[in-house]
């Protein structure tokens, strides 16, 4: 039976660090309910933090009574180094889980994920035989114009296929099998983009990887993000009038390696 750890990096998210985690636990508990995992920790990087957002994490893992590993990062580091450090640190912290049997969930503190974001993943990789599902976040709350909003959907249809596949990437939803993930070093060191560059290193050692619609989360749609070219970022310029296509190229050259930045598109 499957193990799963849930990593979150986290960077003054005092306002939503408590919301994500509660949903990322209900997750698990409905997975472990319908018998599709066996072992679940969640392990949260409180990044140069100067808000509460360590101590809510700290409460919020500690009321719930969930196998859990709270790393407080100060040192300046690229969030794909905060990911992998606390990825790997908690795989083997305590009793350590093991990579063949384990799959790592990813999301971001600003992010809600649904019931059956665990258990629902892991069919889609069972059935697809895939060894990383990169799935959608959904806006939360974004109140910008009609005409803001229908670029962005033009943005994201762009990447869309038929049968059900898109070509968007976001570590606020992805999961990945751990002996892969260790096989390719993990997240590079990049401060943006690290997702992506995780998807294609997963391609080239031979991986098979799957981008669904079938998996969604919620994430926040504040503006600006917590990240520089992130997908705060990205909706201020199409609210302030940028069309898809100066966006998307925009993205593409943020990182030559990567066909998108931290936006996750």
């Amino acid at each position: 039976m499957t193990d799963v750890l849930v990593a979150i990096p986290a960077h003054d998210e005092a306002d939503t660090i408590a919301g994500c985690l509660r949903s990322v636990i209900d997750s698990l508990r409905t997975a472990a309910r319908v018998g599709a995992i066996r072992r679940a920790r969640v392990a949260v990087a409180a990044h140069r933090c100067s808000d509460d957002t360590a101590r809510i994490a700290a409460a919020e893992l500690t009321s719930a009574r969930v196998d859990h590993r709270l790393r407080v990062v100060d040192r300046p580091s690229s969030v794909g180094v905060v990911r992998t450090e606390l990825i790997v640190d908690a795989l083997t912290a305590g009793r350590g889980l093991i990579p063949r049997r384990t799959w790592i969930f990813s999301t971001d503190a600003d992010t809600v994920v649904p019931p059956n974001w665990v258990d629902h993943t892991l069919a889609i990789a069972a059935e697809s035989g895939a060894e990383l599902v990169a799935g959608l976040a959904d806006l939360s709350g974004w109140s910008a114009s009609s005409d803001a909003q229908a670029r962005y959907a033009e943005l994201l249809a762009s990447g869309f296929s038929p049968d059900g596949r898109h070509s968007h990437v976001y570590a606020a939803n992805l999961a990945v099998a751990a002996e892969r993930f260790l096989e390719v070093g993990g997240f590079p060191d990049r401060p943006h983009g690290e997702e992506h560059g995780l998807l294609e290193a997963v391609r080239r050692s031979g991986g098979t990887v799957v981008q669904t619609t079938a998996s969604r989360v919620r994430t926040s749609s504040r503006m600006p993000g917590r990240a520089e070219h992130g997908l705060g970022a990205l909706l201020g310029r199409l609210a302030a009038g940028d069309t898809p296509g100066q966006v998307g190229a925009a993205i593409r050259g943020l990182d030559p390696m990567s066909p998108a930045s931290s936006s996750g598109l």
